[in-house]
């Protein structure tokens, strides 16, 4: 899919600057690989970064559609800072706005509202949904969330390159 997008680009290096964490992804053994859903993980705070973010990983998925037949899933995650009593309203708000972004992919997309530490909730939606990548509005791999991420996450971390 990388490299189809590099082409479409006109980018010869997008694959080597767009992964900022690579994992090898665990076998399924409980599915049928033909049969396993493929899950996306977006970190999606309504910033115009994570918004790309989000773009990107819909037209990941749509791609994906497109060449597998398994069921493909986006799970847009939200975390709150519980410390901010005007968080959850916010978190409403930007949670509608990655679902009315998402809407003319008329794909799956799942939103997930958290509360704790965005690096390890974001590794728990991860686990949960056995995630195959997660998509972050990152712009280099030494993003303060990468480094934190690096110790938990069980999939590769894609960020945008510049």
């Amino acid at each position: 899919m990388l490299r189809r997008l590099e082409t479409a680009l006109d980018r010869d290096n997008l694959a080597q600057n767009i992964v900022f964490l690579s994992r090898a992804k665990s076998p399924r053994t409980h599915l049928n690989p033909a049969e396993a859903t493929i899950s996306f993980v977006v970190g999606f705070n309504g910033s115009a970064h994570s918004q790309a973010a989000l773009d990107l990983a819909l037209c990941v998925a749509h791609q994906t559609r497109l060449v597998k037949a398994n069921p493909v899933l986006v799970h847009v995650v939200y975390v709150v800072d519980a410390t901010r009593p005007k968080a959850i309203a916010d978190a409403d708000r930007i949670l509608w706005q990655a679902r009315c972004l998402a809407s003319e992919w008329r794909g799956a997309l799942h939103a997930h509202l958290r509360v704790g530490s965005v690096a390890g909730e974001l590794s728990q939606v991860a686990q949960e949904v056995e995630a195959d990548l997660l998509l972050l509005g990152c712009y280099t791999a030494n993003h303060r969330l990468v480094n934190q991420l690096a110790e938990h996450t069980p999939c590769s971390v894609v960020g945008l390159p510049r």
